[in-house]
């Protein structure tokens, strides 16, 4: 099939070099490396490896965009972590479909940020979803979905890595379906959910939650994402690696209890709550500091906030 792509950053790329042998790409479109202060040249760098027309842009609908792709005349055009809406002017220029594909298994998970919603929110699955197009975010009939584990120790780094190798295989599959008339289903209603970006204040802990929930605040936010923290000493700290302790310790949120279970034992959740078992701190980050292990800065009888 001729496909015109749309696409940034490592999920970009590995979407490129799956679909490059098997189909005629006829333009590659990406952002400028400085977007969003992002600096990723994946894209820029695979397009030059394979000798594929380039063409690198804000918005899907800047003049000289459109005038590429209609250039090109291509069948599909196929978005794979492309930043910025993609309006229905341009959605039109191909000549069957216009897929997007998206990570997690719709309708769930629209949106943004949803490998790490899916971690915090203690899922079991994740998964990717080929999906046309339309006018509102995630919203369009789905051509192609496969689904990805979540295990109780995975991060988001595994997990984004998991759904990485899941990527061309995915893209492949649904371009086949297309290619032989596969209808897409309209998605349902029931369990469609949307998730705004996730911000660095989205991320800070709250030490009034029960175990559970501060571990998976943690592996949601494992590098390179912006990592869960807290406050101490009037700054902030970043929490690298936490695990459940082996005993409960209970009282006041935020409060170090003692060094333990080769970390630092902390206070978390109601008192008299199920759940409420306290959380080791392994490896913390100060701001603007090198990691460390949590023994290293973390006293007993000291309070996070």
């Amino acid at each position: 099939m001729k496909i015109a792509f749309l696409g940034y950053g490592e999920i970009g790329d590995t979407v490129l070099a799956g679909i490059a042998g098997k189909h005629e790409v006829s333009v590659v479109v990406t952002h400028p490396a400085r977007f969003g202060g992002l600096q990723e040249t994946h894209v820029v760098r695979r397009a030059a490896e394979l000798a594929l027309p380039l063409v690198e842009a804000r918005h899907a609908d800047d003049p000289h965009v459109v005038a590429t792709l209609r250039d090109a005349r291509p069948e599909v055009l196929l978005s794979a972590n492309w930043r910025t809406v993609v309006p229905e002017s341009t959605l039109a220029i191909p000549t069957l479909l216009s897929l997007n594909v998206h990570d997690a298994l719709l309708p769930s998970y629209a949106g943004f940020g949803s490998v790490n919603w899916a971690i915090r929110n203690g899922e079991s699955e994740i998964g990717l979803t080929v999906h046309v197009m339309a006018a509102e975010l995630d919203t369009g009939p789905i051509l192609w979905q496969v689904k990805v584990p979540i295990g109780a120790e995975d991060t988001a780094t595994t997990v984004y890595r998991r759904l990485l190798d899941a990527y061309p295989g995915a893209v492949l599959t649904a371009l086949d379906r297309a290619a032989a008339g596969v209808e897409p289903q309209p998605q349902s209603t029931e369990g469609a959910s949307f998730y705004h970006r996730i911000t660095e204040a989205d991320t800070r802990i709250d030490w009034s939650q029960p175990t559970e929930r501060l571990l998976d605040i943690v592996r949601a936010h494992s590098d390179p994402f912006v990592n869960a923290w807290c406050r101490h000493a009037g700054t902030k700290l970043f929490v690298k690696r936490a695990t459940r302790p082996s005993r409960a310790y209970r009282g006041t949120p935020g409060h170090v209890v003692r060094h333990t279970d080769g970390g630092v034992a902390v206070v978390c959740g109601p008192s008299w709550a199920t759940g409420s078992d306290g959380i080791i701190l392994l490896e913390v980050q100060p701001e603007n500091g090198r990691r460390h292990p949590a023994t290293s800065l973390l006293s007993p009888g000291t309070r996070l906030s």
